[in-house]
């Protein structure tokens, strides 16, 4: 399985913190105290918000249960402060150890801050082993403050901050290779100075040191993440241990930042190990790929506003013997496949700064929804505007029914998975089991073999085809597109199933699952992803 590429966008675990008292009308106590009461609202989940890097759920909704935060409070101005403990529950909810903070009798202003670990200092060192939950969490630095705040019998929104650079790795077995068994990062300095008040974390300190990732794995794939201070590496700074032996990857200069995501997805092959490879195509924004065969391509959509990024996997075409469920025969021409669904972020930056209204949810790194195949076949033309001479006469379309189902089930692998990457949906698919209200950031799980996110559930997603129907023995020939409307009334193809499917519709969840839908409709659950070609 892989760990996601990710892009860094505002990276931010809001957390909620309850006291004793569980409404407003019980908020202020006989003798006119009012107890201090911390909330935020739900998650918005992206490329940072993680509590685990050594099982496979490497992003989850909040903090994990049975964690303990520290918070502290002043009276404004007074830098007086008073520490409380909190215990972490189920949802983000938190729970005051002992008694709980009260506002001031004579209505002075309050500051809060808060921060995890509670056992953090003022220096704060990574732990070296983060192969284990325990050592990554303990590894991961938050921090959030809330200043001036005056008495109120409501709930006071929290929001923390990552204080530590992620560097999120991912490592295939390739020729000659039959496993990998660990990952380590190197030339890391361990310590920072942190500021209880403020959470100011300084420069990088202490001697260099190793941080192990991923240890005792033998899988073709293994993926790890680990948390650093932000600093500048130099030299070698990874190994990657394989059945046969090291491998090493160096940078030339390499500088990581808080709250920053840095993804390396590296394929070792016989000629890697008792080698030294050098890494020199990090890209603006989502980290490193060591390419292979051309493996990914990076756009960077630059606009008045700002950069965004749009990461093309690269599938190797070939024949393939299912469509739809039925067996057929048919061959594709090679191709690339965006990683992710469109997003609202990228809509955003290509649309006159606008995005669809209606959607579940609206974030920088949801997918885009409430789009007609007209509206998305107007963006892609957009895109191509947008990198018009860049394109290497390529040009960015909505996938063929064949290329989506084809990538989904892994490129030439043809993988026989029940859903795309894997046979746990609770490891590569949302859905109405896991969010029955609406969509998640896109990548929020596991990718398919090629890298590939979501192409089981979030949402629903456009292709080229009009509807027509998959019969077995069909010989579909090369890179084969339904071109024709049957009737007036016609549908388009759309794939992949949404937040919206559960465990009674799995077949549509599935890569041989097809719905179609009116062309000219747009819903809340249906959006759609690019191909390049």
């Amino acid at each position: 399985m892989k760990t996601k590429n990710l892009i860094a966008l505002s990276l931010l675990l809001p957390l909620t913190v309850l006291t004793a008292c569980s409404n407003d009308e019980d908020q202020q106590l006989a003798d006119g105290r009012v107890p201090i009461t911390l909330s935020a609202a739900e998650m918005q989940l992206n490329a940072f918000t993680t509590r685990s890097a050594a099982d496979t759920a490497l992003n989850k909704n909040y903090i994990e249960t049975g964690q303990t935060v520290r918070v502290r409070v002043s009276n404004t101005g007074q830098n007086s402060w008073t520490d409380y403990n909190f215990s972490t529950g189920e949802g983000g909810t938190m729970t005051v150890s002992g008694t709980a903070p009260y506002y001031p009798m004579d209505n002075t202003h309050v500051d809060i801050v808060a921060y995890y670990p509670s056992f953090a200092g003022t220096s704060f060192t990574v732990r070296t082993d983060q192969s284990t939950n325990d050592g990554y969490m303990a590894s991961d630095l938050l921090f959030a403050s809330k200043s001036n705040q005056e008495k109120t019998n409501g709930t006071v929104p929290l929001q923390f901050e990552h204080k530590m650079a992620k560097v999120v790795v991912t490592a295939t077995a390739g020729a000659g290779i039959t496993a990998i068994e660990g990952i380590t990062l190197h030339k890391v300095l361990p310590e920072v100075p942190f500021n209880q008040q403020t959470g100011v974390v300084s420069s990088a300190t202490g001697s260099e040191t190793n941080v192990i990732i991923a240890k005792e794995e033998s899988a073709a794939t293994v993926s790890g993440a680990c948390l650093i201070p932000a600093q500048t590496i130099e030299g070698d700074l990874l190994t990657i241990e394989t059945n046969l032996g090291t491998a090493t990857y160096r940078v030339n200069s390499k500088t990581f930042a808080a709250g920053k995501v840095y993804c390396l997805r590296i394929g070792v092959n016989r000629a890697a190990v008792g080698a030294t490879t050098e890494v020199n195509n990090w890209t603006d924004t989502e980290g490193v790929v060591i390419k292979n065969n051309d493996e990914f391509r990076t756009f960077i959509i630059r606009n008045n506003k700002g950069t965004y990024s749009l990461t093309m996997v690269f599938v190797e075409g070939g024949p393939y013997t299912t469509l739809a469920g039925k067996t057929v025969t048919g061959t594709l021409s090679d191709f690339y496949i965006a990683q992710t669904e469109t997003t609202n972020g990228a809509w955003w930056m290509l649309t006159n700064f606008t995005v669809p209204s209606g959607q579940t949810r609206a974030g920088a790194e949801d997918p885009v929804a409430m789009v007609t195949w007209d509206d998305a076949v107007n963006f892609i033309s957009r895109l191509n505007s947008h990198f018009a001479g860049q394109l290497d006469g390529m040009t960015f379309k909505l996938p063929s029914d064949a290329q989506w189902e084809y990538a989904a089930r892994g490129g030439t692998a043809q993988e026989r998975y029940t859903y795309a990457g894997g046979d746990d949906k609770s490891l590569v698919m949302v859905d109405a089991d896991m969010s029955p209200t609406s969509t998640f950031g896109v990548a929020h799980l596991l990718g398919n073999s090629l890298g590939i996110y979501d192409m089981s559930g979030n949402v629903w997603e456009w292709v080229q085809d009009w509807d027509f129907t998959v019969t077995n023995g069909m010989n579909l020939g090369k890179d084969y597109v339904c071109t024709t409307k049957k009737n007036a009334s016609t549908e388009h193809l759309i794939r992949g199933a949404s937040w919206c499917e559960g465990s009674t519709s799995n077949t549509y969840l599935q890569p041989l699952g097809a719905s179609r839908y009116p062309w000219t409709s747009a819903e809340a659950n249906v959006g759609f992803r690019v191909v390049l070609q």
